[in-house]
């Protein structure tokens, strides 16, 4: 949860702040935005996969239901997260591109990117896809952080009476 906070309300601003764009103008300054968000997304692939495998061994330590709204929980979670980093950022990124008039080239010496025409009507389409899409982007990324923050309270707001993991059903050694 701390990372998706970070990103969205600090690091992500960055690259399109006025410091930085003095030395990073568009569109490098959106290339590394979008090298920041690969790293972002395989934050949440991985953070969903450690998610996931330790509600399955909770659930195989601890005798009872097979915890299915956790399970739900992580993998809509997760889900949004893929949807994000494998099928939105991929269109935002040719968007970029043409929008800007590059590609980015696979191999050879730097820099990494070189020129490409596109047709007016080719770049004012990628604008209008881009500021969309950026939108529907921005939009399942706060769900994400609202989902993860009503879990995280839930998690640590516990109903009296109900142990929420393995842990809190083991009786305290220590205790008098």
């Amino acid at each position: 949860m701390g990372g998706s906070i970070f990103f969205s309300f600090l690091a992500g601003s960055v690259f399109f702040s006025p410091e930085v764009m003095r030395f990073t103008p568009p569109p490098y300054n959106g290339l590394v935005a979008q090298a920041m968000l690969e790293r972002f997304f395989l934050l949440h692939y991985i953070c969903g996969g450690i998610a996931i495998v330790h509600l399955f061994a909770d659930w195989l330590e601890k005798p009872g239901t097979f915890p299915k709204k956790p399970i739900f929980y992580v993998v809509v979670l997760l889900g949004l997260a893929l949807l994000g980093g494998k099928w939105i950022s991929p269109k935002l990124t040719i968007w970029h591109q043409q929008k800007y008039e590059f590609q980015v080239k696979s191999e050879g010496p730097p820099p990494m990117i070189e020129p490409k025409a596109y047709s007016n009507e080719v770049r004012q389409d990628a604008k209008l896809k881009f500021r969309i899409w950026h939108g529907v982007s921005q939009t399942v990324n706060l769900i994400m952080l609202m989902m993860l923050v009503w879990r995280f309270w839930r998690l640590s707001h516990p109903i009296t009476g109900q142990p929420q993991t393995y842990v809190e059903t083991k009786r305290n050694l220590f205790s008098s």
